[in-house]
């Protein structure tokens, strides 16, 4: 969790900055929007409230990178992040990377990945799930990455009891 939403923080600071041309508020929400992205905050009527931000960047390299965050908080305590940058270079390779977690009453999930597309129109990469039950302290383990052989994605998860014997996920 602290992970994603320090990269989702560092998204939130960076496009605000970028994105200083215009500003605009109302009661609970607060827009800015510049050239080059935009951010989001709210704040919901019963204490819950989020930010949204994305950005596009030319790089020196002759790439182009769009990134983008968000992170929310619930009245009731639950808190989730999520942040992703995707990079076109000039040779048409292709690399997104992203990640997600979320906590709150009834358990909490964290996923990441990235997967990229060579020059060729190789795709390679891979994504990793982790949830857990707050009730029962049952969780999952799971990933997905692709096949180099085919290209297809292929999956594997398990899923444990509270004492991390393996169960059958249902």
């Amino acid at each position: 969790m602290k992970h994603g939403l320090k990269i989702t923080t560092g998204l939130f600071a960076a496009i605000l900055v970028m994105s200083a041309a215009t500003a605009e508020a109302r009661q609970g929400v607060i827009r800015a929007r510049g050239t080059n992205g935009a951010v989001t905050a709210v704040k919901g009527p019963n204490g819950g409230g989020g930010v949204r931000t994305h950005g596009v960047r030319q790089n020196a390299d002759g790439s182009v990178t769009r990134a983008s965050g968000g992170a929310w908080r619930t009245p009731n305590g639950g808190t989730s992040a999520r942040a992703s940058s995707t990079t076109v270079n000039p040779d048409g390779s292709v690399s997104r990377n992203g990640q997600y977690t979320g906590t709150g009453p009834r358990g909490s999930v964290d996923s990441s990945g990235s997967v990229t597309r060579d020059a060729n129109g190789t795709w390679s990469g891979g994504r990793t799930t982790s949830a857990t039950n707050a009730a029962t302290g049952n969780s999952y383990q799971g990933s997905t990455t692709i096949d180099p052989a085919t290209g297809k994605p292929v999956h594997s998860g398990t899923c444990y009891d509270a004492s991390g014997a393996v169960i059958s996920c249902r």
